[in-house]
């Protein structure tokens, strides 16, 4: 099972199986004004003026792309018994949580930028402010965000992303979408990440050695979440009847439930509980 980069609701590319955008040592659109970019970003904020209330979420029956869902997920679990599990592991156990969790925030202070522009697109002024006021301490007191200064200031770190901007917007889910390697998401949440790659500042500010850093230390951080959550993992990928409905179901309603703001990773739904 794979999930979003980060510590929400079951998001996309977030644990399980590792989508990573590659970087490349040439940038051939950094010949372009950045201005490209802006003018890309006010048009969408312009349009976020017409948001309206999210739309209705389809009943959890609904799976329209089931055959190929299902074998792309036979393929995760075999992917994830060969590699990601035991690679997962191994990190957790070699690697002690002190320096799992300085990696983490450094990644998590750099993806900050993006989560700002995110914000403003969904509306959301306060969010802006904070995310914008916790990426300069922890860059600035932080050593560059190795330190999170800021959650001791009372500004945690909070997961949002594209997904939750069309969330907003009032775009709907669309059916459940497993990706080889990649792992579960929907339509919506998919689109999303394309959209939170495209988008992210630091790909056409950083340097490419700094950028690559930072694909590394992604990787890194989505090692960390897989072997943080093996135990629920195992239960839905391992011991369930029906692995794929149960880690659909799982994600659905969980992924559903953060965006309304109900739950995060660390409350998890126990889709066994009542049995």
């Amino acid at each position: 099972m794979s999930f979003r980069d980060r510590r929400e609701g079951l998001g996309p590319a977030r644990q399980g199986g590792i989508a990573a955008r590659t970087r490349l040592n040439e940038r051939p659109w950094e010949d372009r004004p950045l201005r490209t970019i802006a003018t890309i970003i006010a048009v969408t904020i312009s349009l976020s003026g017409c948001s309206t209330a999210p739309a209705p979420e389809p009943d959890l029956a609904f799976d329209p792309l089931e055959a190929p869902n299902r074998d792309a997920h036979d393929l995760n679990v075999r992917l994830d018994t060969a590699v990601y599990g035991p690679v997962a592991r191994s990190y957790g156990k070699a690697v002690p949580e002190e320096a799992r969790r300085t990696i983490s925030n450094l990644r998590n202070n750099w993806r900050l930028p993006g989560h700002a522009i995110q914000y403003a697109l969904q509306g959301r002024g306060e969010e802006v402010a904070e995310t914008t006021t916790r990426f300069a301490v922890n860059t600035l007191l932080g050593l560059g965000g190795l330190l999170d200064i800021a959650t001791d200031m009372g500004l945690p770190y909070e997961e949002t992303g594209f997904d939750e901007v069309f969330y907003r917007w009032g775009i709907s889910e669309g059916g459940y979408l497993e990706l080889p390697v990649a792992g579960p998401g929907t339509q919506r949440d998919w689109t999303g990440y394309v959209f939170d790659q495209v988008l992210d500042p630091t790909w056409y500010v950083l340097p490419v050695a700094a950028g690559n850093a930072l694909l590394v230390l992604g990787g890194l951080d989505l090692a960390n979440d897989r072997y943080e959550l093996d135990p629920v993992l195992d239960s839905l990928l391992y011991e369930s009847a029906d692995s794929y409905a149960a880690q659909r179901t799982s994600y659905l309603q969980n992924r559903r439930a953060a965006l309304r703001g109900g739950t995060d990773i660390d409350t998890l739904e126990d889709i066994y509980a009542d049995q």
